[in-house]
């Protein structure tokens, strides 16, 4: 019986593998049914031929990993959208009216040197950007650094600065001098065309984990330092655990000496008031983006005034439907009778797009004037991170923006006309995923400076070198002039992120590079100030973006990094 049903079933064999013509087509069907319904089609199952059970297996094979691939693509492009995700804080503001939600970043710990990573950092993030990038311009002059009298291993050198006139200051939150990060701020001063170091300001009352100079602002002549990690002691003798407290210093004969201390109208543990300071006139903004509203880490930005000499608390801003990690007042700008309260963990477009929140002072208070979203907002941009605001332009940062690649970055631009309406969305002509463009903005006179902390080197692809990129106002259009880099001013190596913070005054930038490596160590931190020239020549810098454009596209330089180079331009 055996052997008829293996002889059966190598006759069905060949007649599978035969390829009949159309008029024998039916006759051999019918054979085939004679065949099988007379001893059983099941009996040839275990002998298939090994062939057809092999085109089978891998057909189900690969019908089985497709799916995994989806998924795979799944993970990679969520991959891609939580690269720098950042565990937040919380944050909130308002003179007893506003908005809305709040978004916090924890404390670091002491051994962290990122204030912003986190477990979700991904593969993404630690990846070196490709090597060999062509410049697309030439870089729009050298700068000069700005070398500390005091530099020490993980100082961070660099995390603050601000500018007015023939005075900038560059602070240093990790700086040992008087304990444990306690902090401190380098003020520089222009004397004939040269900046000299003029004075080193370490807290009078130093508090281990402090962070003074966390965050610093000038105007007119006037230098507030935030301190958001200090402790302060109530009322009843209890000590309040990093509340924060703000300082306030003057040039007083011809030495620069602390003339206010700015305390938190309800000081809270753990409120970090003085994370950002600005100043304008006699009136000061603190934010202390981890304040607590209704149980919540929402945020609150308070106003002082100047009266008979003394700083008076004028009124304290939160928003209207606090909510929480709302980071309400992760920076703040103040301008004539205009603050604006950045918060970055707005969730109005999607969870942490972001917001600005702006109020304008008539009628002797602060009327809330209305809350501004990027135009094209999504989750996890942060917009608000940090703002710029001067003489009727609005510029914030949404540096995790992911179009058109992942964290790119970009930098949205308001013009008050009776409204704040929106005007531009700016991005480099060669931004790069992972840049974080946008992670720090200042404007001033026509001039905008945007930090690319993350940006590989556009020369020796170095990674996370940093770059700063300068716009200027023309006919009503932000045209990008050129880049600041780490060249000459900054040998800082990788992981620099140069353009952590970049302040501007007229045509004078400052820029710093917080996780520089130097003399002093690794992460000392650097910074550099670059002198745009005014009669900087665009038509020859158009010349020099078509040659470099002729030397990629015609150059001899087609090898396999340089295709691979392009590759990821279009990502």
């Amino acid at each position: 019986m055996m052997t008829v049903l293996n002889s059966v079933c190598a006759l069905l064999s060949v007649l599978a593998r035969a390829r009949p013509s159309r008029n024998s087509t039916h006759s051999i069907i019918g054979l085939a049914l004679l065949l099988m319904a007379a001893l059983g089609a099941a009996s040839c199952t275990d002998d298939q031929p090994q062939q057809q059970q092999s085109q089978m297996q891998q057909q189900d094979a690969t019908a089985s990993e497709q799916p995994d691939q989806r998924d795979a693509d799944q993970q990679q492009a969520q991959s891609d959208a939580d690269v720098a995700a950042q565990q937040h804080e919380q944050s909130d503001s308002e003179p007893s009216d506003v908005q809305q939600t709040s978004q916090q970043q924890q404390r670091q710990s002491d051994d962290e040197d990122e204030p912003y990573a986190t477990d979700a950092m991904t593969s993404e993030d630690q990846q070196q950007a490709t090597e060999n990038i062509p410049p697309i311009r030439r870089w729009l002059v050298d700068g000069v650094p700005l070398n500390p009298s005091a530099p020490a291993e993980g100082d961070e050198y660099g995390w603050g600065a601000a500018i007015e006139g023939d005075v900038l200051a560059v602070s240093a939150p990790y700086h040992d001098a008087k304990g444990q990060d306690t902090g401190a701020v380098f003020v520089f001063e222009r004397s004939n065309g040269e900046w000299v170091e003029t004075a080193y300001l370490t807290p009078d009352y130093p508090d281990s984990h402090g962070w003074f100079g966390r965050w610093i602002a000038l105007d007119q002549g006037r230098l507030v330092i935030g301190a958001p990690y200090e402790d302060m002691i109530g009322i009843d003798g209890v000590r309040i655990d990093d509340s924060g407290i703000a300082y306030v210093y003057e040039k007083v004969g011809g030495a620069w000496r602390r003339t206010g201390t700015l305390l938190p109208a309800v000081p809270q543990a753990g409120a970090s008031f003085g994370w950002s300071v600005s100043s304008w006139g006699d009136r000061i903004a603190v934010s202390a983006w981890q304040d607590s509203v209704d149980d919540m880490m929402v945020g609150s930005v308070t106003t002082y005034i100047q009266r008979k000499g003394l700083w008076q608390p004028e009124a304290v801003f939160h928003p209207q439907d606090p909510s929480q990690l709302h980071m309400f007042g992760r920076d703040i700008e103040l301008y004539e009778n205009i603050l604006v309260v950045g918060a970055p963990g707005d969730d109005t477009i999607a969870e942490d797009a972001g917001a600005l929140f702006v109020w304008h002072y008539y009628a002797n208070q602060w009327n809330f004037a209305g809350k501004l979203l990027a135009s094209d907002g999504a989750a996890a941009d942060r917009l608000g991170s940090q703002v710029a605001l001067h003489d009727g332009w609005l510029a914030s940062g949404g540096y995790d923006h992911d179009t058109p690649a992942w964290s790119n970055g970009a930098v949205y631009v308001w013009k008050l006309d009776n409204l704040w309406n929106f005007h531009s969305k700016l991005q480099p002509s060669d931004l790069q995923p992972g840049d974080w463009f946008g992670y720090s903005v200042d404007i001033n006179d026509g001039i905008l400076v945007a930090g690319s902390p993350h940006r590989a080197h556009p020369e020796t692809g170095t990674y996370r070198s940093g770059a700063a990129y300068a716009f200027e106002l023309i006919d009503d259009r932000w045209v990008e002039i050129g880049v600041f880099g780490p060249v000459d001013a900054i040998e800082s190596g990788a992981s620099a992120e140069f353009g952590w913070v970049t302040e501007v005054d007229g045509m004078t930038s400052v820029v710093g590079a917080w996780l520089a490596d130097a003399e002093a160590g690794p992460d000392a931190g650097a910074a550099a100030v670059y002198e745009i020239p005014e009669d900087f020549d665009q038509s020859a810098q158009a010349e020099d973006e078509e040659e470099s454009e002729d030397e990629v596209e015609d150059g001899p330089e087609a090898d396999g990094d340089q295709e691979e180079s392009e590759a990821v331009d279009d990502s």
